[in-house]
């Protein structure tokens, strides 16, 4: 049993908060820690967790899930399909397009979405439905679509419980190739397992226009969702002035702390 699963089954989180504020002091990071299944904190540091903010990427799942139909293939063209990818990511299925955060297929599913029914998922996952119908709000390109960090982790968790879903199934088979091998690789490398899979991982990155005060050119976000098969925690990363796949190293120190103890 590793110390996470033992912290959760066994022992009160207390000492986790001051462990991981010794090993991240940087003020430009911050994180929330909740349990998986009772959405409770089990640790933090994020001044305004209830204030909704712009958080880019992270809302892609959600308005996947409000997709009628089969997910389609897509041809991204990189800067022609408005990727940030320039050189783009060629013939993609869902789950690529999800796991490299490809904002080609993202537009080009967005725009099929029905408001209605992106209405109804943001309902049922407890968070507040874009104000704006563009597809580009709809995959959280700039800042359109803000979300409460900790209304968005615990989402996050509910997603995690409905694996049993068909739709919510391909976003989590997504989500753990994004671990594995997409935007938040660096989660992935620090998974630790058992026998030759590991405990793997699922993660999501975005990056998201900054609102502090001394604002930065934007955001890096990352969510963890671990450990893959039964998710028993959800930590949500912020870091000031980097892309969210920078956002993902910082993940992942958490995430070995949170693991290890240490």
């Amino acid at each position: 049993m590793t110390p996470l699963l033992a912290l959760l089954m066994f022992a009160s989180p207390a000492g986790l908060g001051p462990a991981l504020d010794r090993s991240f002091p940087e003020p430009g990071l911050n994180y929330l820690l909740i349990d998986a299944h009772t959405r409770e904190i089990l640790a933090a540091r994020w001044p305004d967790a209830e204030m909704p903010i712009p958080v880019g990427s992270l809302v892609k799942p959600f308005t996947a899930l409000a997709f009628a139909g089969p997910y389609p293939e897509f041809v991204c063209k990189g800067a022609a399909s408005r990727c940030w990818l320039a050189p783009g990511h060629g013939r993609l299925n869902f789950e690529d397009a999800l796991a490299d955060s490809c904002n080609g297929y993202f537009l080009n599913l967005a725009r099929q979405v029905d408001h209605e029914a992106l209405s109804m998922v943001a309902s049922k996952y407890g968070v507040p439905a874009p104000v704006s119908a563009t597809p580009e709000t709809r995959i959280g390109l700039g800042a359109g679509w803000r979300i409460a960090p900790l209304a968005l982790t615990r989402a996050y968790a509910e997603l995690a419980s409905s694996g049993a879903e068909p739709r919510v199934a391909e976003i989590l088979a997504g989500l753990e190739q994004a671990a594995r091998r997409g935007t938040a690789s660096a989660v992935g490398q620090v998974a630790i397992g058992r026998g030759e899979n590991g405990y793997r991982a699922m993660a999501k990155t975005g990056t998201a226009p900054c609102v502090a005060e001394h604002r930065d050119s934007g955001d890096g976000f990352t969510v963890v969702l671990y450990p893959a098969d039964a998710p028993r925690v959800v930590l949500l990363v912020r870091v000031h002035g980097v892309p969210g796949a920078e956002a993902a190293k910082s993940a992942a120190r958490i995430l070995r702390v949170v693991q290890t103890g240490r």
